[in-house]
């Protein structure tokens, strides 16, 4: 299939910041995800640590009307993916990597209120960390832990405001996963393994979603 028919699939790692200044585990994962599948094209970005560059990357992103992006962040105390449910509008008090501090701890977004205190995605997180977890074998007994889990806490750094930034604009469509650091316990091409495992299954739940729409309309 020519590459401008296929579904653009948009990617997102973060660069350096206070302790992960050498390697950040979101980027080494995603840098490995192929650019290239038969229904779809993956197109993936580095971000900075810094609310203004989030700003710019996100309207480039969205411009392109992607079919699906998901954002992917380091959590330094994890020890599993885990699979982000919502985004809360509040509390972005910390320093960006470039020292900048927002002027508001709530940010004004496009598509929602002022009043507007936290976003859902609406994939269906749980059928996505059952499905991965189902795929690694794990989570069976206590000397399997879980591969991945769900998560309400996606945080207030830059992590919180990308996540949230992307739920305003299509909450249909955006998904945030937190890994843990480069072989602690995953290596990047297993992290990278498992993120393209979550592409194909988003874009599997969108699909449904079409077909169901497109059978409803006719009856």
């Amino acid at each position: 299939m020519d590459d401008n028919k296929k579904k653009l699939i948009v990617v997102t790692g973060f660069g350096p910041f206070a302790g992960h200044e050498e390697v950040n585990a979101s980027w080494e994962a995603v840098k490995l995800l192929p650019e290239h599948h038969k229904e779809y094209q993956v197109k993936k970005y580095l971000v900075p640590v810094v609310y203004e560059e989030v700003d710019k990357i996100i309207e480039d992103i969205w411009k392109q009307k992607p079919y699906l992006v998901i954002h992917v962040g380091v959590h330094g105390r994890a020890k599993c993916m885990y699979v982000e449910k919502l985004a809360y509008n509040h509390e972005f008090k910390k320093m960006d990597y470039s020292r900048r501090v927002l002027e508001c701890p709530t940010i004004c977004l496009q598509n929602n209120d002022e009043k507007c205190c936290k976003i859902k995605t609406k994939l269906d997180v749980r059928r996505i960390v059952s499905l991965l977890n189902d795929m690694k074998g794990c989570g069976c007994s206590p000397d399997m832990p879980q591969f991945c889990s769900t998560s309400s806490d996606v945080g207030n750094y830059l992590c919180g405001y990308i996540y949230l930034k992307s739920l305003d604009r299509d909450p249909e469509r955006s998904l945030f996963l937190h890994v843990p650091p480069v072989d602690k316990p995953f290596s990047s091409e297993e992290t990278s393994e498992a993120i393209f495992e979550i592409v194909k299954e988003c874009v599997s739940q969108l699909e449904d979603a079409t077909e169901k729409i497109q059978i409803d309309n006719k009856i």
